[in-house]
């Protein structure tokens, strides 16, 4: 049986959908995505237990990169995306569990947030948070 590491996880980042092909982002220390699906309840009245069936899915996440001052490129990009007004919501993301690039979620994304910080004698690290935006497809 096959175990992933972290240190086999990667992403790959556009800005836009229109855009050329994603690029892999260097340096990227974490990143996370949480799916959920509504519940909703469908219980007949008259009925003694609830009854439940799935609703819509979203999704967000995050990841920290490792700043390393970009001049240009879908790092730069991805790191800055959160300071874009009227963001049509359409920044392509594929976060990889290997290196193989077998196992990826991917999906549209508004990127929500980015928390710069520096702490001396500590390499920087930059955290950027998204919402999932349309459909998370999953290709674990």
């Amino acid at each position: 049986m096959a175990f992933f590491r972290g240190q086999q996880g990667t992403i790959k980042f556009d800005k836009d959908a229109g855009g050329a092909a994603l690029t892999e982002i260097a340096a990227v220390r974490s990143w996370s995505l949480s799916v959920e699906k509504e519940s909703l309840e469908v219980t007949d009245h008259g009925d003694t237990f609830r009854a439940y069936v799935g609703g819509l899915v979203s999704g967000s996440g995050s990841c920290e990169v490792l700043y390393d001052a970009p001049g240009a490129g879908d790092k730069l990009d991805l790191i800055n995306e959160a300071l874009t007004t009227e963001d049509p919501a359409n920044a392509n993301f594929e976060l990889y569990l290997n290196e193989s690039g077998d196992k990826k979620m991917s999906f549209a994304a508004l990127v929500t947030s980015a928390e710069y910080s520096a702490t001396v004698g500590e390499i920087e690290v930059i955290t950027v948070n998204f919402t999932a935006n349309g459909t998370i497809t999953s290709g674990i």
